[in-house]
């Protein structure tokens, strides 16, 4: 019979729900817009926009020498914010890069920042695609809150993030902020958040990149901003393809092996519309499109998404300054998963049909208050509201003549959160903030339904309960100038996250390796305190170096539960050589850390930058499997040093050089599946042929250093991108 149709009622609920919200959102900002629209008489020059830079740190070790990108208006940070440590990057610098994608970018620039696994999202499965940053516990939907313009890209599925729908070509600037789950982020932001700017639109310019490099790779992205009377028009958009690479040793390969490709498309449209110098209203409007292979014949995923958002910023130099945002996305992902068997290759899972909704409007407000408590006082305060849902739809136990059973199972999250931070200067020296947070989450309309397909008959419907709970955490921090040049730092934070909706509901199955899902998840909680000293002795020279320690209770993490072959429950059969794991909560995991950075500009022409990062992750209790306590936490290696070198030999050419090195981590949490140091360097030259006109060579993975990001049950491990040589031209207007 033919498959199930997805669940109406609860779809349409779905839909009527985040439809409600966006109209509501949108209607917000609107309104906004009017309230806060400067008179006529303050109105900018025809075809001007409002204009800051990036939230700054002075000077920090990851800060470039020339002047950061003007980016798209916001809030700055609080001044107090400083105590919890942020790295930065310009918009220059993420275009200069020898790297195809941000996350490479950023994995090169930030010690600590990983995806789950080591794989870059070149040809990493976008379930892995999870941001983690100071090891405290990776996994696939990642405990980092990223942001575009204030948009979450995390999922609304599964909380990881493409990367590869983001042009660093089309960024202004990146900001990492590590530590502190309050404030304005809310769920999510456990270990950090990337709060990623778009460039500023600039009436006239634009830049057009093309490239070509080996496994027939071709990147062409084009970015153009328009003036209309006042307003502009920013479009870009980014075309990639490649043939990929083999993840397999030649040993380990099967005749169905084959390179894991993939194709994308990006357009992307911004109109910006000032209403004076210091109000502007933008909206956005992105379209993405990915398709893949897993590196395996019968292994495909596929992801169409569409975002809309709607931003207004009123931020005059004094006075209070307000800022909203509303949004909403859709997703529509599906995979395939198969195995080799003696007859050749059998389908094992099929996610024909995953797709997932958000929709959120974030308001916030900030007013100085002058000297009224400690001197120099700011208030901020603000409300966020999030509703997602998702489902996966599949094809399942497929014995050699096709799939016989069929399931269905998601659900739908609703989350409203509103914050107050203070900010104070007592004084030239001190720095203070503290804010507290409060949010109300639920998780409702669950489920999970596996038919038979020939029969229709209802082999297994599970009643889940809705679950919400309410939440407060908060955080403080200080920074005080002990001299002109050493600034002393500290900070104490909480936070939390719910499980997402794929954690909750969706099995998945990587080979004979078997993952299964959990219903009765309960959320994460976060506490983290921090110390540090910031040294700057010299304008051209600056260090920095702190200590942090998070606790966090509940930890989802993929948990062992059996070895095959065998009948396990709630499985059923696994193969030998496969496991058997459930997402569960580890009780305790904590990690201690030492951060340290450096920063030097030699020469006007040369420029170093140097990180490492330090942190014992581990499993601090767990009573139901009390055996894996002290066990390192998967994927979180103990040592992580970065550096890169910003060369200008003489006028034309460019040079610029990054470096990882990471120690040994674990593929597992028993500890077994070991996974070996690596170093790996980039390189990349640019020639400035004419003023806006460069040509470039870039190598990534200069050494070919062997990659080991999977190790399976079997012991056949796979292996990250080898040597990339690609080389292309740059033209900016």
């Amino acid at each position: 019979m033919p498959d199930l149709d997805r669940s109406g009622g609860r779809q349409r609920r779905a839909r009527a729900g985040g439809a409600a919200l966006v109209a509501v959102a949108l209607g917000a900002a609107t309104l906004g817009a009017v309230a806060l629209g400067a008179p006529p008489a303050r109105a900018a020059a025809p075809g001007s926009a409002p204009r800051s830079v990036p939230d700054s740190v002075p000077a920090g070790p990851d800060q470039p020498v020339e002047t950061l990108e003007v980016t798209a208006p916001r809030l700055d940070r609080p001044a107090g914010a400083r105590a919890f440590p942020m790295t930065c990057l310009a918009g220059d610098t993420l275009a200069r890069s020898p790297s195809l994608r941000l996350d490479d970018i950023l994995s090169q620039a930030v010690p600590g920042f990983s995806l789950f696994r080591r794989q870059s999202s070149l040809v990493a499965n976008p379930t892995t695609q999870g941001v983690s940053l100071r090891g405290i516990g990776p996994n696939g939907a990642g405990r980092t809150l990223v942001l575009l313009d204030g948009v979450p890209l995390n999922d609304p599925f599964g909380g990881w993030v493409y990367w590869s729908a983001l042009d660093p070509q089309a960024l202004g600037a990146v900001e990492v902020v590590r530590g502190g789950g309050a404030g304005a982020y809310g769920n999510q932001a456990l270990a950090g958040t990337i709060r990623l700017a778009s460039r500023a639109p600039k009436p006239g310019t634009g830049a057009i990149e093309a490239r070509g490099g080996r496994f027939g790779t071709v990147d062409v992205s084009a970015r153009s901003t328009l003036g209309l009377g006042r307003a502009a028009l920013t479009v870009s958009g980014r075309y990639f393809d490649s043939d990929g690479y083999h993840q397999l040793r030649p040993a380990d390969r099967s005749p169905a092996d084959r390179p894991a490709a993939s194709r994308i498309g990006v357009v992307d449209a911004r109109l910006a519309v000032p209403f004076g110098p210091d109000t502007e209203l933008s909206a956005g409007l992105r379209w993405y499109d990915e398709a893949r292979n897993n590196g395996f014949r019968a292994e495909v995923n596929d992801t169409r998404a569409l975002d809309a958002s709607l931003r207004l910023v009123h931020a005059p130099p004094a006075g209070p300054r307000a800022e909203v945002t509303a949004y909403y996305r859709t997703r529509d992902f599906a995979q395939t998963f198969a195995i080799a068997t003696g007859a050749g290759v059998r389908q094992v899972l099929d996610q024909f049909d995953v797709p997932g909704r958000g929709a959120g409007l974030l308001a916030k407000a900030r007013w100085p208050l002058g000297d009224a408590l400690l001197g120099g006082d700011t208030v901020e305060w603000g409300v966020d509201l999030r509703y997602q849902d998702g489902e996966t739809n599949e094809r399942f136990r497929n014995l050699g003549d096709g799939f016989t059973r069929r399931r269905l199972a998601g659900g739908e999250q609703l989350f409203v959160g509103t914050w107050a931070e203070y900010g104070a200067a007592p004084g030239e020296r001190l720095d203070l903030t503290a804010g507290v947070r409060l949010d109300h989450w639920r998780v409702f309309d669950g489920v999970r339904r596996e038919t038979d397909r020939a029969t229709g008959l209802v082999l297994r419907d599970d009643a889940i309960a809705a679950r919400d709970a309410v939440t407060l955490n908060g955080r403080v921090g200080a920074v005080y100038a002990l001299t002109p040049a050493l600034d002393l730092r500290a900070g104490a934070y909480t936070g939390f996250r719910v499980p997402t909706i794929n954690e909750y509901f969706r099995p998945f199955r990587v080979g004979n390796d078997i993952t299964e899902a959990n219903p009765g998840l309960d959320a994460e909680r976060l506490y983290g305190a921090e110390a540090g000293v910031d040294w700057q002795p010299l304008p051209a020279l600056r260090l920095e170096a702190g200590y942090f320690r998070n606790r966090l209770d509940g930890a989802v993490g993929n948990v062992t539960i059996a070895e095959g072959p065998g009948v396990f429950p709630p499985t059923g059969f696994v193969p030998a050589g496969g496991s058997l794991s459930q997402r569960r909560n580890i009780d305790r995991i904590v990690a201690d850390g030492v951060e340290t950075a450096a920063r030097v500009a030699l020469s006007p022409a040369l420029d170093v930058r140097l990180g490492y990062q330090f942190v014992h992750a581990r499993i601090a209790a767990f009573q139901a499997r009390p055996e894996l306590v002290g066990n390192r936490v998967a994927q979180s290696p103990r040592h992580t040093l970065t550096g890169a070198v910003d060369w200008r030999p003489w006028t034309p050419l460019r040079l610029n050089l990054t470096a990882r090195h990471e120690s040994a981590r674990f593929d597992d949490d028993r500890n077994a599946r070991r996974l070996a140091p690596v170093t790996l360097v980039d390189l990349r030259g640019d020639y400035r042929v004419a003023p806006g006109l460069d040509l470039f060579v870039a190598v990534e993975n200069l050494f070919d250093a062997a990659v080991e990001t999977r190790r399976a049950g079997d012991g056949t491990v796979t292996f990250g991108q080898p040597r990339l040589v690609s080389g292309g031209v740059r033209l900016r207007f």
